[in-house]
């Protein structure tokens, strides 16, 4: 009896031990390696092909997806110097510094022209997602920064149409003309080091704690905060008088600086400011001032108004590059002319020029 007793408790105990392991074995599988490796892949693919819909590239799918996350997150935020806080404000340098901190826990320089010094030069053949770009007026300062992402596309901030961060194509001529090298973060380039190409840009001294003016002072500074290059022969006075009223919101029939003001109202300030010169706030009269020329000849500080049936609806200030400053309704900033709402009606020279 007892070893019957024992025979059956002994098969028993097996078959439960058999079950548990049938069990155990079960669910090893379902959750093996593999699975969560496909799993993850196609995660990741899907990733590539949705963020690159969203900037416009066709991803190969070896870039860091990371970084691509990151940049995607920033598109929209509004251009502000000096500033670099996602979604609320940023400039140019200040995106693509606060970019790789984020992702790489890298602290490069903060203005473009500084950066320079913590990249290896990139060949312009050879760019990869993850490079700088850098751009320059035409005695070799650099005054604008990018990240390049793939297929002729970079990210930026940028202060045309008061856009900010948003993607370009490098093959548009303004960029072409202003392109000045490309580098890949130092400490990121799996190259051989021997053997990779050092900047253009003589290397100059920087103090680790410098970081950008809030209120522009140069012609470099002028040149990031406009995204325009300037040469160097501009107006300092009257450059610095339209880089105060930046941002200045619209308001209909004001003219105060930080406060408020139309599109004439801007105008007609900056150059009382400047040159203590009059100009009535009635756009023909305004016309009637100035010393018509072709939109060829146009130079910094000469005035530009576009016109609508017989409304004015923008009055601005040519800055060079093809660009003017002028007040929208979001308020005072740079826009591309080729892209303003109107069609271009009247070019004039101040009798100040």
């Amino acid at each position: 009896m007892n070893n019957k007793f024992l025979m059956s408790a002994t098969v028993t105990a097996a078959l439960l031990l058999s079950s548990a392991s049938c069990s155990f074995a079960e669910d090893d599988w379902s959750t093996s390696p593999e699975a969560d490796t496909t799993q993850t892949i196609n995660d990741q693919n899907d990733d590539y092909e949705k963020y690159g819909k969203k900037l416009g590239v066709k991803f190969k799918g070896t870039e860091d997806i990371e970084l691509i996350k990151e940049v995607a997150s920033w598109l929209g935020t509004p251009y502000k110097y000096a500033d670099n806080t996602k979604g609320k404000g940023t400039d140019c340098s200040g995106f693509v510094s606060t970019v790789f901190k984020n992702v790489y826990g890298e602290k490069l320089y903060r203005t473009s022209g500084s950066m320079v010094l913590n990249v290896n030069k990139v060949e312009r053949n050879a760019l990869e997602c993850g490079d700088i770009l850098f751009f320059a007026n035409s005695k070799g300062n650099i005054y604008h920064v990018a990240i390049y992402l793939g297929d002729n596309i970079f990210i930026h901030s940028a202060t045309s149409n008061n856009v900010g961060v948003k993607t370009e194509t490098l093959t548009l001529n303004y960029y072409k003309e202003h392109y000045y090298m490309a580098g890949r973060v130092k400490s990121l380039d799996k190259r051989n080091a021997s053997a990779t190409p050092q900047p253009e840009k003589p290397a100059q001294p920087v103090d680790e704690t410098h970081t950008i003016a809030e209120k522009p002072a140069t012609y470099e500074e002028f040149s990031e905060q406009m995204d325009v290059a300037f040469s160097g022969n501009e107006n300092m006075k009257l450059l610095t008088e339209i880089s105060e009223w930046m941002g200045t919101p619209f308001y209909s029939g004001k003219s105060e600086k930080e406060v408020g003001t139309d599109g004439i109202g801007f105008v007609v300030n900056v150059f009382k400011n400047v040159y203590g010169t009059t100009y009535d706030r009635n756009v023909e009269k305004l016309m009637a001032a100035l010393k018509e020329i072709k939109k060829d000849d146009l130079q910094f500080g000469d005035i530009v108004i576009y016109k609508k049936d017989d409304k004015y609806p923008v009055v601005g200030i040519y800055l060079g590059n093809h660009k003017i400053a002028y007040t929208s309704m979001k308020g005072v900033a740079t826009f591309d002319m080729a892209v303003a709402a109107y069609e271009l009606y009247f070019c004039g020279r101040p009798s100040t020029k």
